[in-house]
């Protein structure tokens, strides 16, 4: 600055000199030369004048924040005649939800959360709600580091996971809640950083979109196939590791605080089906039940999983990703029944049709463990404890996955298959159960009066969908690819090239869907059943006739979703969606949900039914 005043104090002195020499014989047009001469001057040194103010700025703000940093330091001092050492120095950020870090790096804690408000309407609510609104996640959380190779999370929803099967429970709660251990104990001479262990309540490591966070995901809810395998989060012990471009994680898994009752006891009573309706006996002896529901105990339902996922990005540079994966997963039912363990024995009844908030299910099993038994035999006279939740031995789910981006454009599939191996002579004892008669108790299993198994001795469902994104304002799926998470390789936060609070239009983008969920087994599905069980029911009554039919297969029901979406991100911690599904085909089932799980009364049959769903999506976290 003391330069520039004092060329402007030499430009002053030249102008008085050329002033001084006009009565010399100086011609005008030289004074005016050189007046512009000394203007250009004067317009040449102004930008390093605003240079010299604009560091002067810097210079000051710098010096606040050493200071900041100094009183950070100093607090940091041990007080007087205190042997311990100082503790380090601590720095806190807000731009992602409350951080503290200390300086080394060796703790940390971060308070974050998120808000996701739904709402949307169907054309042909089959049995949703014609419209809703509603909170899908209110989560808060807290997660960190300590010492340098402790980490922890605990995450609780107040909002819920919305409709279980069959009752309308809602459950909120806890989320993740674990804890592990990376230590350099446990350094591996292929990867950078060392393995891991963790305990404590988690995804469960299968399915790619499985365990993306709901934050970045490209539409409001998974896909049909998705929801309909995917273990989600249990209780568990679990190892993992990753390196540049592969990532592995595996464990063993039991209880999960979204399971339909978490501790079930013995004799606890299954939560589906109909009231037990006792008949007065003409004859004046005991009454009767009637064809109607037997409410079976569950005996327990301590059920387990291992479950492994392995990945690798053969291509993963800025621009490029090539991702392939596969998960395992073996489930063992123990005493468990669909009153608990519902995800797996009722396998598909939580879907929703992908629109979780309107609360359309139109597909789903029937309770795969013989824990619900149509049943008209008064409890006396068969006791089927030894027996309940023990149809289904064990379950075995597979997925492989495949990710793809270029630039703005991203693809991604997903295949899910499950064996469900099943106790056959437990299977024959229900259905016996199911044809008995009445009045008598006395079951039919002789000649060609044998009942049918509902199902046989295994059974098969698969599933699978089909993605495309497209980022109109240019950003980049592969640059949200993230190896590092203690989930297992998934994708992250979207970079925003322009945000809005930056003067831009923020992330917009399209994405579209196709999803198929598969879940009958036998010879008779869709119309061709209901149309024989209405005429073994209504139209020539035949107990066997309709038992045969009923327990001929399994029958869940198929459907096929169609789903486009478009999404805006303005800012990081922000984002709009907004989901068009349409129901390209569904084969109504004999599930819990819609009232068909009993051979003696018809659901409704919604096959051949095409309803559309509109879903929108407002969320923040942090």
């Amino acid at each position: 600055m003391a330069s520039w005043r004092a060329k402007q104090a030499l430009s002053l002195t030249t102008l008085g000199a050329l002033l001084s020499t006009t009565g010399a014989g100086a011609t005008d047009s030289a004074i005016e030369a050189r007046l512009r001469a000394l203007e250009a001057e004067i317009a040449r040194l102004r930008p390093l004048e605003a240079e010299v103010a604009k560091l002067r700025r810097e210079a000051r703000g710098a010096k606040t924040q050493a200071k900041s940093a100094t009183n950070v330091a100093n607090a940091a001092v041990a007080p007087k005649g205190s042997s311990d050492p100082p503790p380090p120095a601590v720095f806190v950020g807000f731009k992602n939800g409350l951080f503290v870090e200390t300086q080394d790096k060796a703790y940390s804690f971060k308070v974050g959360g998120r808000i996701l408000i739904d709402g949307g309407g169907i054309a042909l609510p089959l049995n949703g709600f014609d419209n809703q609104v509603g909170g899908r996640q209110l989560r808060l959380e807290v997660e960190g580091r300590a010492a340098s190779i402790y980490f922890y999370k605990l995450q609780y929803d107040l909002a819920g996971i919305g409709q279980i099967t069959g009752n309308n429970q809602v459950l909120g709660g806890i989320r993740d809640a674990y804890f592990g251990i990376q230590s350099p104990l446990f350094a591996l001479p292929f990867a950078k950083d060392p393995a891991y262990v963790m305990i404590g309540s988690m995804f469960e490591p299968f399915s790619l979109e499985a365990i993306n966070s709901s934050k970045y995901r490209d539409f409001i809810e998974r896909s049909l196939a998705v929801d309909a395998f995917q273990p989600d989060r249990h209780v568990g012990l679990a190892v993992g590791a990753y390196g540049h471009d592969w990532s592995f994680k595996g464990g063993v898994f039991s209880t999960s605080f979204a399971d339909a009752s978490q501790n079930p006891g013995r004799g606890y009573p299954a939560i589906w089906g109909i009231p037990r309706l006792y008949i007065p006996n003409a004859g004046g002896g005991p009454a009767f039940a009637s064809n109607t529901t037997w409410w079976q105990s569950t005996g327990g339902g301590q059920y387990f999983d291992v479950t492994g996922r392995l990945t690798y990005a053969p291509i993963h540079t800025e621009h490029d990703l090539l991702h392939v994966g596969a998960s395992g997963r073996y489930h063992q039912p123990n005493d468990s029944t669909a009153a608990n363990d519902d995800r797996v024995l009722a396998l598909g009844n939580r879907l929703r049709s992908e629109a979780n908030i309107l609360g359309q299910g139109l597909i789903g099993t029937p309770d795969l463990s013989c824990g619900v038994i149509v049943g008209p035999i008064p409890q006396n006279i068969f006791n089927s404890s030894a027996f309940s939740g023990k149809c289904t031995k064990n379950v075995e789910s597979f997925g492989v996955e495949l990710a793809a981006s270029h630039g703005p454009f991203g693809i991604q599939a997903e295949y899910f298959g499950a064996f469900y191996n099943r106790d056959q002579s437990a299977i024959n004892r229900a259905t016996y159960l199911t044809a008995a008669t009445a009045a008598t108790g006395v079951i039919p299993v002789t000649g060609a009066q044998v009942p049918f198994t509902p199902g046989g001795r295994s059974a098969y469902f698969d599933g699978y969908y089909v993605q495309g994104t497209y980022w109109i304002t240019g950003e980049e799926r592969a640059q949200a690819y993230d190896l590092h998470d203690k989930n297992g390789a998934t994708f992250g936060q979207l970079k925003i090239k322009n945000p809005f609070s930056a003067g831009g239009w923020g992330a917009w983008g399209l994405a579209a869907r196709f999803s198929s969920v598969d879940l009958n087994n036998g010879p008779y599905n869709g119309n061709t059943l209901y149309n024989l069980l209405a005429i073994t029911t209504l139209v020539a009554p035949n107990p066997f006739a309709r038992t045969y039919i009923a327990n001929a297969g399994i029958n869940g029901g198929r459907q096929q979703d169609l789903t486009i979406g478009v999404n805006w991100y303005p800012d990081v911690g922000f984002a709009f969606q907004a989901n068009w599904t349409r129901v390209m085909n569904v084969v109504a089932p004999l599930n819990l949900y819609n009232g068909g799980q009993f051979p003696a009364l018809l659901g409704a049959n919604y096959t051949g039914a095409h309803p559309n769903l509109f879903e929108m999506r407002a969320k923040v976290y942090w």
